[in-house]
């Protein structure tokens, strides 16, 4: 029987949190652990355990994906985040000013899914720190990219034309971006 708080299955560590979500949610972190979150009101510990045993297979499948990722992926020195942060702020400085956008903030972090985010009413952009792995050409499409949102919100056929305008030949880097076995 689980309880809040830390759970064991298999040997694999489940970390089991009551809080205020919709449904029960089964999510693996980069470092294996398995973490369940129940709804605080409406449904059980012991539902949100059955949940989680019902999709054990899938749970146990993407733990391996993350730690094998986390394997693949060497940490970066000091010296190569330092050197990251000064290509992306240049890259990002340099496209701004090429694009009339002022004012235009930016950080790094942690994104699972994503290479990019743009919250144009901000005028504030977030990369991806898994783009310290590719190429600078790679970077250089992410950073026209999420500044494009900053005009066209969307991903529609007005995106895809500014795209076109600023940078001709984006969709191969694009495609080599997306096609690396390492996605965020």
């Amino acid at each position: 029987m689980f309880r809040t708080g830390r759970n064991f299955i298999d040997g694999i560590e489940i970390d089991v949190v009551r809080k205020r979500v919709r449904r029960i949610n089964i999510r693996v972190s980069p470092d294996g652990v398995v973490h369940l979150s129940i709804p605080s009101w409406g449904c059980t510990i012991a539902e949100g355990e059955a949940f989680l045993r019902a999709n054990w297979k899938w749970a146990v499948s993407a733990r391996a994906k993350a730690l094998a990722r986390r394997a693949s992926a060497p940490p970066l020195t000091p010296e190569q985040v330092q050197a990251f942060v000064a290509l992306l702020g240049r890259l990002h400085a340099d496209w701004c000013a090429r694009l009339g956008e002022l004012g235009v903030t930016w950080k790094l972090r942690a994104m699972k899914t994503l290479w990019g985010s743009c919250h144009f009413r901000k005028r504030h952009v977030t990369y991806n720190r898994e783009l310290s792995r590719v190429s600078e050409d790679l970077v250089e499409y992410v950073v026209v990219h999420e500044l494009t949102h900053l005009r066209v919100p969307n991903h529609g056929p007005a995106f895809y034309a500014l795209m076109d305008a600023r940078l001709p030949g984006w969709r191969a880097r694009r495609r080599a971006l997306n096609g690396r076995r390492t996605v965020p």
